[in-house]
């Protein structure tokens, strides 16, 4: 049972689309930021972090590129067809970032927000309490409470661009968050927020595979043909609360 177990973790992996440029090809055919994952490319599956994915986008230039794409909201695989090109008028070929990721169990691993002080930095980004999970930043996951504030760690009082998905709106959007101990209040966002089994996206908002609504210029500065980040270092010493 534990090596079927294993085997089913093994399958469940591909490039997660982090960041979609606007007007690039990868927003063409609406790829979802974080929901997302590229399984297969030209009928060939991606369950290992190699070359196969950029060769095939290399060697598909203004080609249509037909690639398998797994939803994690709605838990389905639709078929688009791609066309990597250079004359877009953004970074890369493609206009997105990637990483190759798992998404075994994954929805159990979102980061939802609890409640939300008033004039903290999280309402001053417009999280928004029991409708919205903190997904990750263009290079990175938040899969659990600890990676955001890991991250808020290494940016405080500067800004972050930090991917939400808002269960009413349906939409992962882009908001910007200064982390910040000089609020006023307690911790660094003002917020409480929570993982898990009981905070996976409720059932209402599985029919869908969600819309990206991303902002007006390149996700992140490495976006485009990416070869996916390796997953980032864990935290160097326990962060403090976020509240």
């Amino acid at each position: 049972m534990g090596q079927g177990a294993s085997q089913e973790e093994a399958d469940a992996t591909g490039y997660r689309v982090l960041g979609v440029q606007p007007g690039s090809p990868a927003s063409a055919v609406g790829l979802v930021s974080f929901f997302d994952f590229v399984v297969a490319c030209d009928g060939v599956e991606l369950r290992e972090l190699d070359s196969t994915f950029i060769d095939k986008i290399k060697g598909s230039e203004d080609v249509p590129l037909p690639c398998s794409v797994y939803n994690l909201k709605s838990r389905r695989t639709r078929d688009v067809s791609i066309t990597p090109t250079r004359n877009w008028g953004g970074q890369g070929m493609l206009g997105v970032t990637i990483r190759f990721d798992t998404y075994y169990k994954a929805d159990e691993c979102l980061v939802r927000v609890l409640s939300v002080a008033d004039g903290s930095p999280a309402q001053a980004a417009g999280f928004i309490a029991g409708a919205d999970y903190l997904l990750g930043t263009a290079e990175r996951v938040f899969s659990d409470a600890d990676a955001l504030l890991d991250e808020c760690q290494l940016h405080l009082d500067a800004a972050i661009e930090v991917y939400v998905y808002n269960v009413d709106s349906d939409e992962v959007r882009v908001a910007v968050v200064v982390p910040t101990y000089q609020w006023g209040g307690d911790g660094c966002l003002g917020a409480d927020v929570a993982h898990g089994y009981l905070h996976r996206l409720p059932t209402r908002c599985r029919g869908s595979d969600g819309v990206s609504v991303e902002p007006d210029r390149p996700a992140a500065p490495n976006a485009a043909v990416a070869t996916g980040a390796s997953p980032p270092p864990p935290p160097r010493h326990p962060p403090p609360p976020l509240s």
